[in-house]
């Protein structure tokens, strides 16, 4: 199994950065090697999500997230996949004064087949710091600077 987190300071605002987080209908715009998603929304703060995603072949996987944006998180599991044995893992959004946010991203993956880990940390961990910047890059594409 493997699992990265990451933690920057951006300069967006808390609350646009945590909208456009949670609005998986729109990742494949902007999400590198998204290509569709499919959404329900079962409750308020609760979303079962299915991607479709291009990474070393086209995957398929469906997760069930658990939103609060009052705490600014995003929590999710594994719901089924087609390559996935584990894909669990959480957003946390505070802000960190006017105008920026403090992101924490963490996750834990595991394949249904066998990684080398040089390409297992790659996708893991290499791909978190610009999967973060287009979500920041997003939020100022929507909204302005922040």
């Amino acid at each position: 199994m493997a699992s990265a987190e990451i933690k920057e300071i951006l300069n967006v605002d808390k609350d646009r950065f945590f909208e456009v987080v949670t609005r998986y209908e729109d990742y494949p715009l902007f999400v590198d090697g998204c290509t569709s998603v499919k959404v329900e929304r079962p409750a308020p703060g609760r979303a079962r999500v299915t991607y479709h995603v291009s990474m070393m072949k086209d995957v398929t996987y469906t997760l069930d997230l658990t939103e609060n944006a009052e705490k600014g998180t995003i929590d999710w599991k594994l719901v089924e996949s087609d390559f996935f044995k584990v894909n669990n893992g959480s957003w946390r959004i505070k802000s960190a004064g006017a105008g920026k946010t403090e992101v924490h991203y963490g996750l834990e993956v595991e394949f249904k087949i066998p990684v080398p880990g040089l390409i297992l940390n790659r996708l893991v961990k290499g791909n978190l710091p610009s999967m973060v910047k287009s979500f920041e890059k997003r939020v100022r594409e929507k909204y302005g600077h922040g």
